[in-house]
């Protein structure tokens, strides 16, 4: 009877073949744990983004443009940077809620161990978004500093049955308060001037801000949710800011490439700073040389140097890159996420301008326009620098946690299986993300959903990070360096 058991549990088993898929957490190597699973009521992003070399564009910090940014960007001159600040809350609390970042990627929580991602997708569940009032606002105590998110949409549709809420603004960097004169409130004489704000500083690196939202109210016929209460019903939250990053050098052994991918330097130890135009008069030697800011050209070729891009450890002759700089007292969250991004493809709608008869179509004219594939992206019907793989994609990405101790070395042997995947699906380029940021678990009020049901969606995440963005040479023949 024990011999018939036997066999009957093997002859009801599941046929063993193979599959190009697999279950949560199976076959996964222990060296490569991601973020830990915590569930969340939403996520809010405040972020200092610097692009940091060639063959980048604003779509690399979430937006869309695709320009490559450089020195013909009129109004817009090295250190290239801007404040970016993204949110959506949810009516339920979702598990990993946090997996799809908007600028970079979420580290694990041990340090020195780094987890690959393929195709990572934003937040699974069923949800609904909230609407939490017209903005919400990162301040500091005094009032000098301000960062404000506007919901978008600012307006409810007519139709809201497609309705979804997000919290989004983008700014330059102010590292100070602006002022100007302006009228004295009550009174009629002109000569009564007053100085106001009309431009905060809004990323005071190193300080404590204030996060605060007005709340909002949803109505029955819109499929959104809503948080009634200001934020300040359950007390507002501080959130410490990072630290700057400051000078970061990046050293390796091998080749140097130009934003074409042509060869500048064959082989040899490279050192240079993370920086949009590295071209300094000694290269560095420690962190701290990269302090101070590069001098840039001169006004007479101002408008014809390039950005730098950097080799990955997959060129290197021993397959690694070395990356040095200082401890920060705030933000001990130091986290490097390399990217490789699908291959453009010219027939892209973003990539398409309407044409009439050979010319730029005006407004009134795109109902009877061609749609052609800009040429300024794509020079000679191939990738211009920017294009180097579609920045808004996300084919496979590898981060890493990294002790604040002042130097970590990248190596192949962390990225092979990324690699591997990148040169079997045709990835047209990568980037990396370095950024130092701290995360805060913020209580919020009660959230009401479409049908004014409570529910209970503390806490959120909030998280505000330095990032540095710099490409990395690829080729689809990467060789993977040192071996």
């Amino acid at each position: 009877m024990r011999a018939l058991l036997f066999l009957g549990l093997f002859a009801c088993g599941r046929d063993a073949t193979d599959a190009d898929v697999r279950m949560v957490g199976v076959g996964s190597d222990p060296e490569e744990i991601g973020p830990s699973p915590t569930a969340y009521g939403g996520v809010v992003e405040y972020d200092h983004v610097e692009l940091a070399g060639g063959g980048l564009s604003l779509a690399h910090m979430g937006l869309g443009s695709y320009d490559e940014i450089g020195p013909q960007t009129i109004g817009f001159a090295p250190p290239y940077s801007g404040i970016i600040g993204f949110s959506y809350l949810f009516d339920t609390r979702l598990t990993a809620a946090d997996t799809l970042a908007f600028v970079g990627a979420t580290p694990p929580t041990t340090e020195d161990t780094c987890y690959t991602a393929f195709s990572p997708e934003g937040p699974i569940g069923s949800f609904t978004t909230l609407d939490v009032g017209d903005y919400m606002q990162f301040e500091t105590a005094d009032g000098n500093s301000r960062f404000r998110m506007g919901r978008v949409p600012a307006d409810y549709p007519p139709d809201p049955q497609d309705l979804f809420i997000y919290y989004s603004s983008v700014e330059e960097y102010a590292p100070y308060s602006r002022t100007h004169l302006a009228p004295a409130a009550g009174s009629d004489d002109p000569r009564d001037m007053v100085e106001e704000v009309w431009k905060y500083a809004n990323y005071p690196f190193g300080s404590e801000m204030i996060f605060s939202f007005p709340g909002g109210f949803s109505r029955f016929d819109q499929p959104v949710g809503s948080i009634p209460r200001p934020s300040s019903s359950v007390g507002n939250t501080s959130v410490q800011m990072p630290d700057p990053l400051g000078g970061v050098l990046i050293d390796w052994e091998g080749p140097r490439y130009d934003n074409l991918g042509e060869i500048l330097v064959e082989d040899g130890l490279q050192s240079r700073c993370i920086e949009y135009y590295g071209e300094r008069e000694l290269a560095p030697a420690v962190a701290t040389d990269c302090d101070t800011p590069v001098e840039l050209p001169d006004d007479s070729g101002y408008d014809s140097f390039t950005g730098q891009i950097y080799t990955g450890p997959w060129d290197t002759a021993d397959g690694k890159v070395n990356l040095h700089w200082t401890p920060q007292e705030h933000g001990d969250q130091v986290a490097l996420t390399v990217r490789f991004m699908a291959a453009a493809d010219p027939h892209n709608p973003d990539y398409l301008l309407p044409q009439v008869d050979d010319r730029p179509a005006l407004a009134c004219e795109e109902e009877d326009a061609e749609f052609v594939t800009d040429e300024s992206l794509f020079p000679d019907g191939e990738p211009g620098p920017a294009l180097q793989g579609d920045p808004m994609s996300r084919m496979v990405e590898v981060t890493c946690l990294l002790a604040d101790d002042g130097e970590y070395t990248l190596e192949n042997s962390q990225l092979e299986d990324a690699v591997a995947y990148a040169q079997a699906h045709g990835a047209g380029g990568a980037v990396f993300f370095l950024s130092r940021g701290t995360e805060t678990e913020v209580e919020v009020p009660d959230a009401k959903d479409q049908y004014d049901q409570k529910h209970e969606i503390t806490p959120i995440k909030v998280t505000t990070r330095a990032v540095r963005v710099g490409r990395f040479h690829w080729s689809a023949a990467a060789s993977g360096g040192g071996e």
